[in-house]
């Protein structure tokens, strides 16, 4: 052989033995880094404790554990594992579950990984591993379809029937609206069964477990991650499953977008899922049709006002649903949510997928309940300019004009219902809406028709905000009893002055 081949082969030998030396596999290769111990605590309802211990030639700097929820969001985040440099090292890290940031839901599957650091410039990760964050001291059992995993524990024994239940009620609700929202399930999505209401307290986040004990908690889907929890004791958990279930499905087939749903869309495509509604929404919806108070769709981008008006809005929200698809057919539907991720605007994927403004949507559902259509207000001109003048010394401020006093009539509305309509009571009586101030979106399951209120309204409703944190956006079926007492009180003290 030639002296330049041998030459040239040699060189390539040397160069492919470099570039191998430079590469992550020969740094791993070199290192000595032998760990011992890895793994994670399920410390719930506070979080999870992951731990290490690992050797190494030469000292070891820095670990860091890398989590990932696995779900809508791509968003990683680590913890620095706290131990005392050294060859010879044993540490722990805490992913806590005591905030609205920090917070995670049960049923959410994650993944980490440990990243070492050491002395010489070695980095070794380890192998990534999944766990799935559920109550402790529970036997759980799991129901699947290979894309819907359903928890359960056997509590009496009707709990796997009703898991199974809950399953095939998930299985028929995807087939039944997946092509209204052009949705393909690729990753999998947890339901958490409860069978006892208190191990579903545990599970609800810090800040809405003392309310739940007094507004019973029927269900709550936590879109990012993909999973969602109910109440498995109650009698409606089926139809609680579909509307929780098909929140899931709405923010898989918005994507990005999924935050920006307008909640009458969202609530109206939920309530639709379940086939047979309550008619406590139609009830309102159709007296406030009889009355012509029904509000423009514009101002149902997040629900507000008393118990009644939002029962209304759920009933309006799945009127024009349920209009948008029989008059239009489910395919406009699935166009209007695969536009969505691009125009990041409800009102925009409307337009471009039905060829209407929002108005005229809202004005073709009026008719279509037998209102006369809406005449879109003209915009409002932009104030006028005064150029600004020297006051004389003279003159006085204007007095300010009187603050109105709040209305405190303790006579019944004008409009409320008669008088052997149900009252709203404790949660341990009846069932109806709540809600909580945002970001805490939450959703609405009522059950009966419930007396009109004056006063204050509850704050914030089942919104779409964007996430806060990691702890994305969240929505809820609770018991809104609580919510009549105050004005109970208030109409007790007010005969009772009268009285006097």
């Amino acid at each position: 052989m030639k002296p330049c081949i041998i030459a040239s082969i040699l060189l390539s030998a040397l160069l492919a033995t470099a570039v191998w030396a430079l590469s992550p596999l020969a740094a791993a290769a070199q290192s000595s880094v032998s760990v011992a111990e890895q793994g994670v605590e399920n410390q719930f309802p506070d979080g999870l404790r992951f731990y290490i211990s690992a050797d190494n030639a030469s000292e070891i700097e820095e670990i860091r554990v890398y989590v990932q929820k696995l779900g809508q969001s791509t968003r990683r985040t680590y913890r620095t594992v706290e131990f005392d440099p050294g060859e010879s090292i044993s540490g722990e890290a805490i992913f806590r579950s005591k905030t609205a940031n920090e917070f995670i839901p049960t049923g959410t599957r994650l993944t980490y990984h440990f990243d070492i650091r050491t002395a010489d410039g070695i980095n070794v990760e380890t192998e990534p591993e999944t766990i799935v964050y559920l109550n402790t001291g529970l036997d759980w059992q799991t129901t699947s379809n290979g894309l819907i995993d359903v928890y359960y524990y056997r509590h009496n024994g009707d709990s796997e029937r009703r898991a199974n239940e809950v399953l095939a009620t998930a299985v028929d609700t995807y087939e039944f609206m997946a092509p209204a929202l052009g949705v393909e399930l690729t990753e999998p999505m947890s339901i958490v069964v409860y069978s006892d209401y208190n191990h579903m307290l545990e599970a609800l986040q810090p800040a809405s477990r003392v309310a739940a004990r007094q507004l019973r908690t029927l269900g709550k889907a936590h879109t990012n991650e993909r999973s969602l929890l109910v109440d498995g004791s109650m009698d409606n958990i089926l139809s609680t499953a579909a509307h929780e279930f098909t929140h899931l499905l709405v923010a898989d087939a918005a994507g990005s977008a999924h935050t920006g749903v307008h909640t009458w869309l969202n609530e109206g495509l939920a309530v639709y899922s379940e086939r047979d509604p309550r008619n406590d929404f139609q009830y309102y919806l159709d007296r406030s049709v009889s009355q012509d108070d029904v509000p423009p769709l514009t101002s149902l981008i997040t629900f507000a006002g008393t118990p009644a008006e939002t029962l209304r809005n759920y009933g309006q929200g799945h009127s024009v649903v349920a209009y948008m698809i029989g008059a239009y057919g489910p395919e406009r539907m699935a166009a209007l949510f695969a536009n969505l991720p691009t125009v990041r605007s409800t009102e925009k994927a409307i337009e471009n997928a039905y060829g209407l403004t929002i108005h005229e949507l809202d004005n073709e559902w009026r008719e279509s309940v037998g209102l006369a259509a809406r005449v879109e207000s003209a915009p409002a001109l932009p104030p006028l300019q005064v150029p600004a003048t020297s006051r004389p010394a003279s003159a006085q401020p204007a007095a300010p004009l009187p603050t109105p006093a709040p209305a405190t009539s303790n006579e019944p509305a004008p409009n409320a219902p008669a008088p052997n309509t149900p009252t709203m009571a404790p949660a341990s009586a009846q069932i109806a809406p709540t809600y909580t101030p945002r970001p805490l979106a939450q959703d609405v399951a009522p059950t009966e028709p419930a007396p009109e209120q004056t006063g204050a309204a509850p704050a914030g409703g089942c919104t779409s905000p964007a996430p806060a944190g990691s702890a994305g956006r969240s929505i809820e079926l609770a018991a809104l009893g609580l919510l009549a007492m105050p004005f109970g009180l208030g109409a007790i003290i007010g005969w009772r002055r009268r009285r006097k």
